[in-house]
């Protein structure tokens, strides 16, 4: 589980295995667009690339790929995140 807490993925970084599923769940006011990737290089991770959420939506992928993987707010790029899956 991520949050998207004042302005900030909460926690920044996440480790998990092979085939756990990721939620990232937006808790502030301001929409957010979550991108995988780095910023303006969005690469699609679990066949998504973005997803707009709302307050109090979710975006819930499964971790298919081993790897480091960077996630951020295309909107709001201060708030970041990665994840780690291991086999």
């Amino acid at each position: 589980q991520v949050k998207i807490q004042d302005n900030a993925m909460v926690p920044e970084h996440t480790q998990a295995l092979l085939c756990d599923t990721l939620t990232i769940t937006n808790t502030d006011n301001a929409l957010r667009l979550v991108a995988f990737g780095p910023h303006d290089d969005h690469q699609p991770y679990d066949g998504v690339a973005e997803k707009l959420l709302k307050k109090g939506q979710s975006l819930t992928i499964t971790l298919n790929e081993a790897g480091t993987y960077q996630f951020h707010d295309h909107l709001q790029d201060v708030a970041r995140g990665n994840f780690t899956v291991v086999q």
